[in-house]
């Protein structure tokens, strides 16, 4: 995943999310403020919320599975006003607590994993290793910020199809919810190129599983992390079944 559609990632409007949702993450701090000023941003993507981190003096390690994207968040990076702050690091977020990454400093004030990157783990033991592995990499009082989408979400709000055209690019997808399972599976096919010399198309095929509130609530605890807050996601309403999106808040004890 990632791979071939990492270069038309931002410019197909994914960027969008990152900067909405740094607004919503200075709030959060308001609310949940952290001492320090190491940070974290598993599924960093290309960088976007790793960047406004730093602006706001942090130091940040941005974690990915995806080469193509750190490609990207690293020139991104390079060509910012504070390169010094920023380091990417290629690493599953499922195995935080079996790899280190890379000998780094790993003692964090804040860990954010955001763009429902959490639904990408597609069980509770994907999901646990994930807070188990956060709860490790942060200090004491360390705060760790996620958000996820909802199974009501994903049966009733994603769309069944979508199609984005941009100059030389366009990106078609096909999502299928089942409801046995919880799990929402979308078909991306991209085509890149030209009218006159003709297109390219590449297929990738993403996983999103549906968590209810409670399972959640209860694996972090049992990681060792306090939840603090569910939000309905971009709000301070508690969250509740209808909810399309969680803002998960907890800390580490």
């Amino acid at each position: 995943m990632y791979q071939e559609y990492a270069p038309f990632y931002d410019g197909s409007g994914q960027i969008r999310f990152a900067l909405l949702f740094a607004q919503y993450l200075s709030d959060l701090l308001a609310r949940h403020p952290v001492d320090g000023r190491r940070a974290l941003d598993l599924a960093c993507g290309t960088g976007t919320l790793a960047l406004t981190l730093a602006e706001w003096g942090y130091s940040v390690i941005g974690v990915d599975a995806a080469p193509m994207m750190l490609a990207i968040a690293r020139n991104r990076a390079n060509s910012s006003e504070m390169p010094e702050r920023l380091a990417f690091v290629q690493a599953d977020m499922r195995d935080l607590v079996s790899r280190p990454l890379d000998g780094l400093d790993t003692a964090f004030d804040l860990i954010t994993c955001t763009y429902d990157s959490l639904n990408y783990l597609l069980s509770d033991a994907e999901l646990a290793a994930c807070f188990a592995g956060v709860a490790g990499l942060l200090r004491p009082g360390g705060l760790f910020i996620a958000d996820m989408n909802t199974r009501h979400f994903l049966e009733h709000g994603w769309g069944e199809y979508a199609v984005i055209e941009r100059r030389e690019f366009v990106l078609i997808s096909q999502s299928r919810f089942d409801p046995t399972t919880d799990r929402l599976t979308m078909l991306l096919s991209g085509f890149v190129g030209t009218d006159e010399h003709g297109y390219r198309r590449f297929d990738e095929t993403h996983i999103e599983q549906a968590y209810p509130l409670d399972r959640v609530e209860m694996l972090l605890p049992q990681a060792g992390l306090l939840v603090e807050a569910a939000y309905e996601c971009f709000t301070f309403r508690p969250a509740d079944a209808q909810a399309q999106r969680i803002a998960w808040v907890a800390r580490r004890k």
